[in-house]
């Protein structure tokens, strides 16, 4: 039997969430080769703490379990051009903590200076994981050579809490609530607002 955050997973799996810059895309088989192709790419490796090369039949391996879970939803990231350009998730979905995990997310470098996209998925996925699943806080954890990643995320609100380990590579674990975003949003808000309309 689903739980009330399982049925919501399995509604928004079928759903395009549209942006102003982008539209967050459920993945699905059509995205595998995108997903293998990006995720491969050696700066994404590193950042991802990807230690080897996936293939297309691992991804596959990897989607069949995530269709039995309910605690998790990934997205491609699409332009209005309709070019996928990256990747994000949300997982661990705790619903009795009322608490997530955000990450696996990748905007593909080609694109990365051509809009606002990496903010635009940032605050949709926020979006979701605040107003649609109803968390509480939000985890972010942020390879500590990541600059990019690291000043995103304290300006949307996050608090670092501690420094920690993943595979012996050290990370920074961030926390973020809806108080925190809201303060945060609005500015962010106005950058995609003006690239929309430009």
């Amino acid at each position: 039997m689903s739980s009330e955050i399982g049925k919501v997973i399995r509604e928004y799996r079928g759903k395009r969430i549209e942006g102003s810059c982008v539209d967050l895309v459920p993945f699905t088989e059509a995205d595998v080769a995108n997903v293998v192709e990006i995720r491969n790419r050696e700066k994404n490796r590193y950042f991802m703490r990807q230690t080897y090369v996936i293939s297309v039949a691992s991804q596959m391996d990897w989607y069949r379990g995530y269709l039995e879970r309910e605690n998790d939803i990934y997205w491609c990231i699409y332009n209005k051009e309709n070019q996928f350009i990256g990747t994000v998730r949300i997982y661990d979905i705790d619903e009795e903590k009322a608490l997530c995990e955000h990450g696996s997310f990748i905007i593909a470098e080609e694109y990365s200076e051509s809009a606002p996209y990496a903010v635009e998925t940032e605050m949709l996925s926020i979006d979701f994981i605040f107003d649609i699943l109803k968390m509480n806080h939000v985890i972010n954890k942020v390879r500590t050579d990541n600059k990019v990643m690291n000043n995103l995320t304290k300006k949307l609100g996050s608090v670092f809490t501690k420094d920690v380990k993943i595979r012996e590579v050290d990370y920074k674990y961030y926390l973020l609530d809806l108080e925190s975003y809201k303060k945060n949003r609005e500015k962010f808000a106005k950058i995609i607002e003006y690239w929309s309309e430009r």
